[in-house]
């Protein structure tokens, strides 16, 4: 039943300042990352970072997909909308966010996956990407630039940790999916094959990891069914991520091998996962 579905605070209005500076706040990752692309162009690095930045822009298509399910809201009145579809304004700082966080690090994913890394290390970037969306997120959140709404398990100050369960999964599916495929892409126009592999990343980990939530928050089932779906979709997170860690993880001794940890020596790769990039 419709009255079941929570509904967005359609009242809200998109606050100017705040939209501003959490835009431009936004941006700066982004920024970064573009700069290093050229440079990797520049040096001869090949545009694979590039490449991934470009397939997150598409990725933000997602946006209002995982909006109406998992119940976000971005005002319309006074936001700087990029597109709108499913009746939602997308505002332009999310045509920011998409590229860095789901393209820029799947391509540092894929980076680190190409120079050796165990199972342990795969769980650790995990929670360190987790980590950078609570810190993405906190300021718009604060600022009431969009919000969370609906009944929310586990949101302590706006921020519903389930979402941070399932986000930092995007990253490292495209970084697995970027080191098996990259081999088989050679050079040319050929590499263009990297773009739609990050908007397959976000559909794959929100569709695979977030269901729990979505099937649960749009009902009027109790509170308790969603935090037990909010600790389902936190074990399908870590087990997506443990079958991540079966695809690019190897030993820990190859990699204490391949990575010798000299302070102030940058170890080398070995010649068996260098790939031109």
């Amino acid at each position: 039943m419709l009255a079941a579905v929570p509904q967005p605070p359609t009242h809200m209005v998109m606050p100017g300042v705040q939209q501003a500076v959490f835009t431009a706040f936004i941006f700066l990752p982004l920024g970064v990352a573009l700069g290093i692309a050229v440079r990797n162009l520049i040096r001869g690095e090949g545009p694979v970072l590039l490449l991934c930045l470009a397939g997150g822009a598409i990725a933000a298509v997602f946006e209002p997909i995982v909006d109406v399910l998992g119940l976000v809201f971005f005002p319309r009145q006074g936001s700087w909308i990029a597109f709108e579809t499913m009746g939602r304004p997308v505002p332009l700082l999310i045509a920011f966010v998409y590229p860095w966080y789901v393209g820029g690090q799947g391509y540092l994913a894929y980076r680190l996956f190409q120079r050796g890394i165990d199972r342990r290390g795969v769980f650790q970037l995990w929670a360190i990407f987790f980590a950078v969306n609570i810190a993405l997120e906190t300021p718009g959140l604060i600022a009431n630039v969009y919000t969370y709404y609906g009944r929310q398990p586990f949101d302590f100050w706006g921020f519903p940790l389930w979402w941070g369960f399932v986000n930092p999964v995007m990253p490292l599916i495209a970084g697995a999916l970027i080191l098996r495929v990259r081999p088989y892409l050679g050079s040319g126009w050929r590499l263009l094959g990297i773009i739609p592999l990050i908007p397959v990343a976000d559909g794959l980990a929100n569709a695979g990891v977030a269901w729990p939530m979505w099937a649960t928050l749009n009902t009027d089932l109790p509170s308790v069914a969603t935090y037990a779906a909010a600790l389902v979709t936190l074990g399908l997170a870590l087990y997506a991520v443990w079958i991540i860690s079966l695809v690019v993880a190897r030993p820990a001794e190859q990699v204490e091998e391949a990575v010798v940890p000299v302070r102030g020596v940058r170890a080398e790769r070995p010649a068996a996962v260098l790939t031109k990039t």
